[in-house]
């Protein structure tokens, strides 16, 4: 599963970095006032979708562009094909291709690929969290002077009242630094491979984070919604890490 599941994503993402190589970003149309969608979206789901319903025609699949298709089965399939367009529009090259396959409620595999840098992240669960070949695992031991976080801002954009700001205006004194690149899906990739020690954000869909849940899981990390519990799909947030950074980070914001 986790080779055809990569090779997708590849295939999505060469179509994308073909499109931002030559900065063909017309087609652009704005699902809210700060939320732009391209043709670029559009062409890497219709891809990705096709190639999912031709291996498993029975499986439901719920992508960004065009909510949830007809399928029968027990499986459901989350695909962001292109996670970060901001970035993509704005020729910043940290954005992805995010595709994970649920089962009976659980994420069985999921991939995350940036096609500019090639960094591809693959999780099979009970199977490990990959990074181009070589299994990853979380930061357990630094601290929060030793550790770099990373968060997002898409609650602000879309006036949420209960936003994430009061929890990085504590956190950003206390840290060895925060960064906000604007793609859930590699912070999470990320996170599993230790390079950030936590992740956290709000108004997060699931198919923005289904795949980055897994990594990190099967990285040794810990995966939860902002209460501690195992709601991030059904309250649209997450706080991920190592187990020593995930309590710090959730601690904060639970006050």
């Amino acid at each position: 599963m986790s080779r055809f599941i990569e090779s997708v994503a590849r295939e999505a993402g060469a179509l994308l970095r073909e499109r931002f190589a030559r900065q063909k970003t017309d087609g652009v149309r704005f699902k809210g006032e700060k939320d732009p969608v391209t043709e670029a979206d559009h062409a890497s789901q219709d891809l990705i979708v096709r190639l999912i319903r031709e291996k498993f025609p029975s499986d439901r699949i719920v992508a960004e562009e065009d909510g949830a298709d007809s399928g029968s089965g027990d499986s459901v399939w989350y695909v962001d094909p292109l996670d970060g367009t901001t970035n993509f529009l704005h020729r910043f090259p940290f954005f992805s291709v995010s595709i994970a396959r649920v089962k009976k409620d659980e994420i069985v595999c999921g991939v995350v690929y940036n096609p500019v840098t090639d960094d591809c992240f693959t999780a099979e669960a009970g199977g490990g969290a990959w990074h181009n070949g070589t299994r990853v695992r979380v930061d357990d031991e630094a601290g929060p002077l030793r550790s770099i976080i990373a968060t997002g801002f898409a609650c602000v954009r879309s006036n949420r009242v209960h936003d994430t700001v009061p929890f990085f205006d504590s956190m950003v004194r206390e840290v060895q630094g925060v960064r906000r690149a604007g793609s859930a899906a590699l912070d999470l990739s990320f996170t599993a491979r230790g390079t950030f020690g936590a992740f956290y954000e709000l108004n997060l869909n699931p198919w923005d984070i289904a795949a980055g849940i897994l990594l990190v899981k099967e990285a040794g990390g810990i995966v939860t919604d902002f209460t501690g519990g195992s709601g991030m799909f059904e309250r649209k947030e997450v706080v991920a890490g190592g187990a020593a950074m995930h309590s710090y980070v959730l601690g904060r914001i639970r006050g």
